[in-house]
């Protein structure tokens, strides 16, 4: 059974405001951010607000969507081949580390765990919920280490204890500190209602000429999709 909320939090991070993250983006003179977070974490509000903050423009700009359901290699290769770009993701816990560059800025959102449970109740209730407890409780077997009976929205964070040493440029951002970003709660209100979109039936043809791949890349990330489902492989999603 699954400890109760408040039964195990010891986490050892250095959390860091965005104001310093975007001094530390410019002193280091970089160019890219990923930004890593679970579901419900706040990451819909920071990709579309903060990343402005950072100066980056719409097009530059890459939310959760672009990569959903995608395998690992996709994105890998994206990150290899773009410049410029403010990129999130939710998913790929277990080979995320594998996309360090010294080039790239990677921000881990950090979300109170009992509030992403609050999120998620709510979800089941208003019908929008995505069963993401039971996504990410699959990548517990690839970190034995850690306590396995963690709610999914603890345990990913202990998962990023394990990893954010292994980036030349990693910084934990809370998302308590946009609590007086300008305008926060006028825009959070954008977002804070947003249900669950279905990516399968949204995502638009447009939204992937944006990125830049030929037509031999994408037949690769196809067959590789098809070959390592997400089923069978979820170190690869």
């Amino acid at each position: 059974m699954e400890l109760k909320h408040n039964e195990y939090k010891n986490f050892k991070f250095h959390f860091t405001s965005y104001e310093n993250v975007k001094k530390y983006f410019v002193e280091k003179k970089l160019n890219k951010v990923i930004l890593f977070s679970q579901a419900r974490s706040g990451s819909t509000f920071v990709t579309q607000k903060f990343s402005k903050y950072l100066g980056f423009e719409d097009k530059n700009i890459y939310s959760e969507e672009y990569f959903y359901g995608k395998h690992f290699s996709y994105l890998k290769h994206f990150v290899k081949k773009h410049n410029n770009f403010f990129l999130n993701t939710n998913e790929y816990l277990f080979k995320r580390h594998e996309l360090n560059l010294h080039d790239i800025l990677f921000i881990y959102l950090y979300r109170e765990p009992e509030a992403i449970i609050s999120s998620y109740e709510k979800a089941k209730k208003k019908g929008y919920y995505m069963g993401w407890v039971e996504f990410y409780s699959k990548y517990k077997k690839f970190f034995p280490k850690i306590n396995q009976n963690l709610h999914v929205s603890y345990f990913n964070h202990h998962i990023w204890e394990t990893q954010f040493e292994k980036f030349d440029h990693s910084l934990i951002l809370n998302y308590e500190s946009f609590l007086n970003f300008p305008g926060f709660e006028i825009d959070r209100s954008t977002y804070k209602n947003l249900k669950q979109i279905n990516y399968n039936k949204t995502l638009s043809k447009k939204l992937y000429n944006e990125i830049n791949f030929n037509i031999i890349e994408k037949l690769y990330f196809f067959f590789r999709r098809k070959l390592e489902s997400r089923k069978k492989f979820i170190k690869n999603y």
